[in-house]
């Protein structure tokens, strides 16, 4: 996206951009078509609404042809009737004979979909439309909205083609366009007329615009394969139709039939026609039974790994290896320290946040829309259907409170100003609607529990996806106390990030937009703000996390991988990619897991990595002052021991304590009325006890005898 084309002349060892192509924002397909001893070049660039910004290909959508290697292009579709654009494409296919062929899907002002074009020359001024369909849609009282059009052309026959056709409508609920595959059409005389055949079924691709899909064998013209959520086929051009493959066997161990939910493309082998490779938002289905009538199918992800997370979390105790994910259409996936299979999925569905309590045997999974699932030593426990908020949708959990926070807004703005809180966990749960007083017109994309809060409450910092941001004091109260401390030069742009450093007036704001300033640091707790984007690329920042011990210290989720400055204090910061083993590949969340600095991130597309951030001891580490001791008494002490507060202003304080090898072994809470703490699960050993309240530091050595 807004990459345009790359090219590779070593079987895509290396990639070099096309620069002639940079202005090209979407490309949906590319072909290659011998002209003459020429290989001429046609590419299907789109422009797209990405976060509700318009990114708009330049100079318009269309096909552009090249014959001279992508040095100069020319724009050779004829315009949507009645506008000034030429249509958008979203597939393009060669038959035997060398007619190409160019299937449309609606534009960014939802025109132009379900046409069908076709040219010998493949140039300005030769190409024949046929809109017949569209015309068709229009006219329909329920599916309105023409759609997108993918084709197959038969190999062995280059008069034979087909096409596969959506339909939308517009779902008031949510405001969305929903498109299904309502169409299948066959031309016997190379697209000059075209005739319609029978759908496998009225539910075969309920995701036209996101899986859909058709091809046809390469030795028999009647024998077509297409796919929407499931894989269908038939051998006699749609007279009958067999359903071959089941996604929900995913949940039962898979089987000969299981091929994962939602099928994008489907490849015969050039010189075996029995075997074909099937892709799917699971990756990659194999089977060698392609020309049977019911074909055999087996998972070939070893090794390859497109696993697509949104979010994540990791087990508290230091060196653990238990992980859980939140995945697009995989569910919530449990990592026990094993290769990955389906049946490491404890939810099913979208898998959207997740949670461990510092207690680990409570978790907490989540689907699309706040629905909940809530497990107790690793049985179910109990479940809640909230129906509210967006699809993967914002949330944080207080493991101190045993509270759980979630956006309650949705996309259309109902339920506005509100979230939604679950209390009691785990034993008692209960949920309830939080009034929030900000007057947004849109969502909260953002919550991050404060871990400074004094004891018994609850402060949260909430952003909004119009730039945004709140910080919510005495949450656990019906109506909590809401201070906006949005920055005054802040982008009008989607906040995908609060951190908080070592201090409540240590934050950092990320935004997840293009063109925007990305990153932005206070240092008075929200009262200003500085831009500390500087080097890093325009791109989208996901997430963001301080080193525990020294807030100088960042790491970023961006779009393109991890990146970390050593002092975001500096003027000017600089970032330096910071992936090696993981790629430049989409991160959507950090998790630090603060007994021993292990990092978790969740890739969008290549699953989970962990890795240690390492401490930066020259930089920005804060030390009490010499003379600043922290009392404890009795010290050497057997299990209980008393700490002085005298020299804290905050009600509430943090403190924790690490072993001899700078692992975190306990953590809690004290305040001036209650600063008694109990150690009898920590064994004899010395240790280091360090106390905050996000003013004052302070630590000194502990002996348990």
């Amino acid at each position: 996206m807004g990459q345009g084309i790359w090219r590779s002349v070593d079987a895509g060892t290396t990639w070099n951009l096309i620069e002639s192509t940079l202005p090209f924002e979407y490309i949906n397909d590319i072909v290659v078509r011998d002209e003459d001893g020429t290989s001429v070049i046609y590419a299907a660039v789109a422009s797209g609404i990405y976060h509700g910004t318009v990114h708009q290909s330049e100079p318009s959508d269309g096909v552009f042809r090249s014959s001279d290697q992508g040095m100069t292009w020319d724009q050779v579709l004829p315009n949507i009737p009645g506008t000034q654009q030429p249509y958008t494409i979203s597939d393009l296919e060669i038959t035997a004979s060398g007619r190409i062929f160019a299937g449309t899907v609606q534009n960014v002002e939802i025109q132009g979909g379900a046409v069908i074009l076709h040219s010998d020359l493949g140039v300005a001024g030769s190409w024949t439309v046929f809109d017949d369909v569209a015309q068709q849609i229009l006219n329909s009282p329920s599916y309105y909205i023409p759609g997108r059009v993918m084709l197959a052309a038969a190999p062995s026959d280059a008069n034979v083609i087909y096409a596969a056709i959506g339909a939308g409508f517009l779902n008031n609920t949510n405001n969305f366009n929903y498109y299904y595959g309502r169409y299948i059409i066959k031309s016997t005389d190379a697209g000059e007329s075209w005739t319609t055949i029978p759908i496998p079924d009225s539910e075969w691709a309920t995701l036209s615009w996101h899986a859909f899909i058709i091809k046809v064998a390469p030795e028999n013209p009647d024998m077509i394969y297409t796919g929407g959520l499931d894989l269908w086929k038939t051998n006699n051009s749609g007279s009958t139709w067999q359903h071959i493959s089941d996604w929900a066997l995913m949940y039962y161990g898979g089987g000969d039939e299981y091929v994962h939910a939602d099928q994008h493309d489907i490849a015969f082998n050039p010189g075996n026609p029995s075997e074909i490779i099937c892709c799917s938002d699971g990756g990659i289905f194999y089977s060698n039974m392609a020309l049977n009538t019911y074909p055999d199918f087996q998972e070939k992800n070893h090794n390859y790994n497109t696993l697509q997370f949104y979010t994540c979390d990791i087990i508290p105790q230091p060196g653990g290896t238990l992980y859980c994910g939140g995945l697009q259409d995989n569910g919530t996936l449990l990592y026990q320290d094993e290769p990955l299979t389906i049946n490491n999925m404890i939810t099913g569905g979208d898998g959207a946040f997740c949670f461990f309590d510092d207690d680990p045997q409570l978790l907490i999974t989540s689907v699309y829309y706040n629905r909940y699932t809530f497990y107790l030593n690793w049985n179910y426990l109990d479940s809640y259907n909230a129906n509210s908020g967006v699809f993967i949708n914002p949330a944080d959990y207080d493991t101190e409170n045993n509270m759980h926070n979630a956006n309650r807004v949705d996309f259309k703005g109902s339920y506005a100003n509100q979230l939604i809180r679950f209390v009691g966990l785990p034993y008692n749960i209960s949920r309830n609607v939080v009034p929030l007083q900000t007057n947004e017109e849109g969502y909260f994309s953002h919550l991050r529990v404060s871990p400074y809060a004094p004891a018994g409450t609850t402060v949260l910092f909430v952003g909004s996806q119009t730039g945004r941001l709140y910080r919510i004091d005495n949450a656990q109260n019906p109506v909590p106390q809401v201070t906006e401390i949005t920055g005054d030069d802040m982008p009008i742009a989607y906040i995908s990030c609060v951190a908080v450093g070592q201090t409540e007036d240590e934050l950092l704001v990320t935004f997840s937009n293009y063109g925007v300033s990305s990153v932005w640091q206070s240092n008075d707790g929200g009262e200003s703000w500085r831009e500390v984007e500087y080097n890093l690329p325009d791109m989208p920042v996901r997430w963001a996390e301080y080193h525990p011990q020294n807030d100088a210290q960042v790491m970023l989720a961006t779009e393109l991988g991890i990146w970390t400055t050593n002092n975001i204090n500096a003027d000017p910061v600089v970032w330096q990619p910071n992936a090696d083993g993981m790629a430049n590949v989409r991160v959507d969340m950090l998790v630090i897991r603060q007994a021993d600095k292990t990092v978790l991130a969740a890739t969008h597309g290549r699953g989970l990595f962990t890795t240690e951030f390492l401490l930066d001891p020259g930089v920005g580490i804060l030390e009490a002052a010499p003379n600043k001791g922290l009392r404890i008494y009795p010290n050497p002490a057997t299990d209980i021991i008393n700490i002085d507060l005298n020299d804290f202003e905050s009600k509430s304080s943090l403190v924790t304590i690490t072993n001899t090898a700078g692992v975190e072994v306990f953590r809690t809470k004290v305040t001036q009325e209650q600063s008694v703490v109990n150690l009898s699960q920590l064994p004899a050993g010395a240790y280091q006890v360090m106390v905050t309240d996000g003013k004052a530091h302070r630590s000194s050595t502990l002996i348990l005898k």
